[in-house]
C-alpha cells in the first residue's frame, strides 16, 4: 500500500491534466484517442477497451473480436502489478513483455491496415 501512495504522490500533478484532457477530446471529437480525433483512422489499440470490458464480462469470443491484444495487455499489466506492488520477482519479466506486447499490438494494427484481416 505504502507503494501505491508514493507512486500517486509522484504522479500527482499529472491526474488533473490527464482529467481535463479527457473531458475536452471525448466532449469535442467524441474520443479520447488523438489518433481517431486528428487523423480519422483507428489507431493501434483501437478496440482495447471494448475488448477489455467484454473480457471482464466472460465474453471471450467479442474480446478478441475487438483486440485479441488485449488478453496479451492483461498479462503484461498484472505481471507488473504483482512485481511492483504485491511481491517482486527475482527476474524481471516485464520490459520484455512490455515490448514483445507492443510489437505484436503494432504488427496487428499494421496487417489489419495493409491487408483487413479479421479480428477474430
Amino acid at each position: 500500500m505504502k507503494k501505491i501512495k508514493e507512486d500517486l504522490y509522484k504522479i500527482r500533478f499529472s491526474i488533473v491534466p490527464i482529467i481535463i484532457y479527457i473531458i475536452v477530446m471525448q466532449l469535442i471529437f467524441g474520443t479520447v484517442c488523438p489518433i481517431k480525433a486528428f487523423l480519422k483512422v483507428d489507431c493501434p489499440g483501437c478496440g482495447l477497451t471494448r475488448a477489455t470490458i467484454a473480457l471482464l464480462k466472460g465474453d471471450i469470443h467479442a474480446s478478441l473480436h475487438y483486440n485479441y491484444t488485449c488478453i496479451l495487455w492483461i498479462i503484461t499489466i498484472t505481471l507488473f502489478i504483482i512485481d511492483r506492488y504485491i511481491k517482486p520477482f527475482k527476474f524481471k519479466p516485464f520490459p520484455k513483455l512490455f515490448a514483445l506486447t507492443s510489437i505484436i499490438t503494432i504488427i496487428r494494427y499494421i496487417l489489419l491496415v495493409l491487408f483487413g484481416i479479421p479480428k477474430f
